[in-house]
């Protein structure tokens, strides 16, 4: 069962120290001996030590703890969506794909055959609209 936990009392520690704090109050937050998976931890040190997320959202796997996924219906309802035309299904691609972090979403993109630039741009705007992000798509076209 996931279990959203929040970190925000890690702005109290030293700037240096703030991730490593974060992993403590997440380790605090459970009532048994935890440990936090290499995804987590990635997750909690994506933005740097000095600006860990707020608050995270868990699941306690067997004492581990994994960052949560998305859920199994949403991932059905995009795979088995047959009424959708090429166009439609298209777009979902590119959402999924800048869904991620950046880094995640240029190497998907560079997989891609002949992405339509224009679409991952649009897809971007209506996600998390980095600037960053939309600026490379721009670069690739």
């Amino acid at each position: 069962m996931p279990k959203t936990v929040n970190l925000s009392r890690v702005k109290t520690a030293p700037r240096q120290k703030r991730a490593k704090k974060a992993v403590s109050i997440l380790r605090e937050s459970f009532s048994e001996d935890v440990k936090v998976s290499q995804e987590l931890n990635e997750q909690i040190w994506s933005k740097g030590m000095q600006n860990p997320p707020t608050k995270i959202t868990v699941e306690n796997e067997d004492g581990i703890l994994y960052p949560r996924e998305m859920p199994e219906t949403a991932h059905e309802q995009e795979t088995t969506g047959s009424s959708e035309t090429d166009e439609e299904s298209g777009s979902t691609d590119y959402d999924d794909i800048v869904s991620g972090t950046i880094d995640e979403a240029k190497e998907s993109t560079e997989e891609l055959e002949d992405p339509d630039f224009e679409a991952l741009i649009n897809a971007e705007a209506s996600n998390k609209d980095r600037k960053t992000l939309k600026e490379w798509f721009e670069a690739q076209k």
